[in-house]
């Protein structure tokens, strides 16, 4: 019986990360309009390293990283917060928040294959299919009413979107050495902390277009809240919960529900609009990233009865 419960609120929490990321597209370009996009990302960070050092410090886990790793932390964080948010959510003030989170959508894929090249991961000629549809879908998603138009500023955004994909891919295979190493808790809680000195920087050319703290309209606090408490503290717990209940194959699948769920609150909300070459494109991602998740499944289970897991 506490077996189901637990695999109940397993399912409960990757729904609600489903909603919480899908969500977040939508909350930014709601405080990008009071707030720089650079700076969002650096406000989000301290909200979400309050949240997540708390939860350190009620879970008693342990905070203690080592000096050799303390470079790899650095440019986990530079990559994955600082280079990341940043890319993103400038493209946001470009594009769509359905176009950012479709492209965002086929991140797996490179990821993937980008640890193939790097630790000679097997791969399938079905897997350069999923990537081959994967990348056709991109390029459909970030055309700009069916066509590439290379000064048209929603497909500047396009790009920083992709940019920022491409740092996260970086951040993953950095984070592959360090999550062997700590707890995925006091990990995240530790570059979140760290990304917050990097981004001062960056934060210096925006600070003139602070709001005052009283010009900041409750819809702007609101969703920036949201952004760093449950979109970078909560979800992660939640994520982490449901891929040691669930899986990493079974989470992938719902989380491949992201770019939907943005798809149909940036229409609701924003007013978005697709082309049908965006929706065909949006379709190939789906469909590249839902039979990639069975091809990793029956690698990984050949790989256990090779090893008499």
């Amino acid at each position: 019986m506490g077996g189901q419960k637990e695999y109940q609120l397993a399912v409960l929490f990757i729904i609600l990360d489903v909603l919480f990321w899908g969500f977040s597209f939508i909350s930014t370009k709601v405080v990008l309009s009071q707030i720089p996009p650079v700076s969002i990302a650096f406000f989000r960070q301290i909200i979400a390293a309050s949240t997540l050092i708390m939860l350190v410090l009620f879970t008693r886990t342990s905070f203690k990283i080592g000096r050799r790793d303390m470079g790899y932390i650095v440019l986990a964080s530079f990559f994955g917060i600082v280079m990341y948010f940043s890319l993103e959510n400038t493209g946001l003030l470009y594009t769509t928040a359905s176009n950012a989170s479709m492209i965002v959508a086929a991140l797996p894929i490179f990821t993937l294959f980008a640890e193939a090249m790097l630790f000679r991961l097997k791969v399938t000629w079905k897997m350069i299919l999923c990537l081959i549809f994967s990348t056709i879908g991109v390029a459909l998603v970030v055309t700009v009413d069916g066509k590439v138009d290379l000064s048209s500023a929603r497909f500047f955004g396009n790009l920083l979107v992709m940019g920022a994909i491409i740092c996260w891919v970086f951040y993953t295979l950095l984070n592959r050495r360090l999550s062997e190493n700590y707890p995925c808790l006091a990990l995240t809680a530790a570059q979140s902390t760290v990304s917050i000195i990097l981004f001062i920087p960056l934060i210096i050319p925006e600070i003139e277009r602070w709001p005052a703290i009283s010009e900041i309209s409750l819809p702007v606090f609101a969703n920036l809240l949201f952004l760093g408490v449950f979109c970078s503290g909560f979800a992660y717990i939640f994520y982490i919960y449901a891929t040691r209940r669930l899986g990493a194959t079974v989470v992938s699948a719902f989380l491949n529900l992201i770019p939907v769920v943005t798809v149909v609150f940036g229409y609701l909300i924003l007013h978005d609009t697709l082309s049908w070459m965006q929706v065909l494109g949006m379709a190939l991602i789906m469909f590249a990233l839902y039979h990639l998740n069975r091809l990793m499944k029956r690698v990984k289970s050949v790989v256990k009865r090779e090893n008499g897991i």
